[in-house]
């Protein structure tokens, strides 16, 4: 029994391991862990001059031919090979596999072989060298890689990552442009988020010591500037950090707004809900007017007292209105709508009481601090007078109740907090 319960155990964990797996090269955005390859090892002098013998000889021609490798043992493939003939008759070559091979003409007395190797990941390399006569000439050559790492990072606005952000890398002279990544669906039409708001670049240095610049441009954001030595870089994804401008790159059309103030901040200890639209009229001289219309009302409790029978004391009892309001508002920007921080405003709404058909004003004045790029927080006092019929009771010598309505005037002045969208 202990052994049945024991290979059921260890199938159930492999076949989680199974369903857990993920394939992280489905969406190849250089972000994936890949498996180390083995590259192929070095040949000696004689498999070199093996490799020579079998391209084929001729009596007119001397083979030079050979093998490039770097310091770490690895064949350096696609590198430039060129070659000078005592200074002259220049010829080129390209490594495949690390391997090459170059006929040259037959001489009757000894050549000076002036060789030079490029390669884009590798410091150059240069060696000179005289031929034997009529023989074939192995050459085993090693270079010094150059430095390179992928550099990598993530941009940020406060804590939402950009996409579309320009960087600008500039590193040896030479500038590289790429832009961050957005979500995307992968192939099994998932939306994935995994990449968003990040950048890579393959970078080579000449040395550890070598300055890296990067400047993070995008719209509605500050220009950052960042710098570091390739030494710095420690391999991990850089998170970067950009600030909003102190304007809105565009100036908003449309403004919805939701608010609301609580009992401790009415003068009545009311609840107030508010919604808006406003639209800017987005003329010349008009642009900080905006019109539109406004829909709110008061969740208010309020408490009546009243005798009841001779000799006892009054009662007390607490109902709650709702009193509704509707109507055509006008708001003025004070400071510029396109500041980002506490651009203030004021403005009144010629509302109409649902509950009792009257005109009623409601002056206010406000201010909004954006969150980002679309949203942003909004302060506003508001005021408001009004009348609304109210329940009253009364007891006759029986103990009968009866209740009657009396219109009472309200004076409203309270604090509420909002949410605004832009667009």
């Amino acid at each position: 029994m202990v052994k049945f319960y024991s290979q059921t155990i260890v199938l159930l964990f492999l076949t989680g391991i199974g369903f857990c797996q993920v394939n992280e090269n489905m969406v190849d955005l250089g972000f994936d862990r890949k498996d180390t390859i083995q590259n192929a090892q070095p040949l000696t002098l004689d498999q070199i001059q093996e490799y020579i013998l079998s391209q084929g000889t001729n009596l007119q021609e001397i083979l030079i031919g050979g093998q490039v490798s770097s310091i770490f043992h690895e064949i350096v493939d696609d590198a430039m090979i060129c070659i000078h003939i005592e200074n002259q008759y220049p010829d080129s070559v390209r490594t495949n596999n690390g391997l090459f091979y170059l006929p040259i003409p037959l001489s009757d007395k000894e050549q000076l072989i002036d060789i030079s190797i490029l390669h884009p990941d590798f410091h150059p390399y240069d060696t000179s060298f005289v031929t034997a006569l009529n023989k074939p000439v192995p050459l085993n050559m090693i270079m010094v890689p150059r430095h390179k790492i992928l550099l990598r990072g993530r941009v940020f606005a406060g804590n939402v990552p950009i996409e579309g952000a320009d960087v600008e890398i500039i590193s040896e002279k030479k500038t590289y442009h790429v832009q961050t990544l957005g979500c995307f669906y992968d192939q099994e039409g998932y939306w994935n988020c995994l990449f968003d708001g990040m950048f890579k670049k393959e970078l080579t240095a000449n040395a550890t010591t070598d300055s890296i610049k990067m400047i993070f441009t995008s719209k509605g954001m500050k220009p950052l500037h960042a710098g570091m030595i390739v030494n710095e870089y420690n391999g991990e994804v850089m998170q970067i950090k950009m600030k909003y401008t102190s304007k809105l790159p565009e100036m908003p059309s449309n403004n919805l707004n939701l608010k609301l103030a609580f009992p401790f901040t009415t003068s009545d200890h009311d609840w107030f809900v508010d919604i808006s639209y406003y639209r800017a009229l987005n003329k010349a001289n008009l642009k900080r007017i905006a019109w539109g219309v406004n829909a709110n009302m008061y969740v208010s409790t309020i408490s009546v007292s009243y005798p009841t029978l001779p000799g006892l004391e009054p009662a007390a009892s607490d109902s709650s209105y709702i009193t509704g309001f509707v109507g055509p508002s006008v708001l003025f920007w004070i400071l510029s709508p396109d500041r980002r921080r506490f651009s203030t405003y004021t403005g009144c709404t010629f509302s109409i009481q649902l509950n009792d058909p009257q005109f009623v004003l409601q002056p206010f004045i406000g201010t909004r601090y954006f969150l980002d790029i679309n949203k942003a927080l909004s302060f506003e006092f508001r005021y408001a007078e009004y009348d609304r019929y109210v329940t009253h009771y009364e007891f006759n010598p029986y103990g009968n109740a009866s209740r009657y309505s009396v219109s009472e005037h309200f004076v409203k002045f309270h604090f509420n907090l909002g949410i605004q969208i832009v667009f």
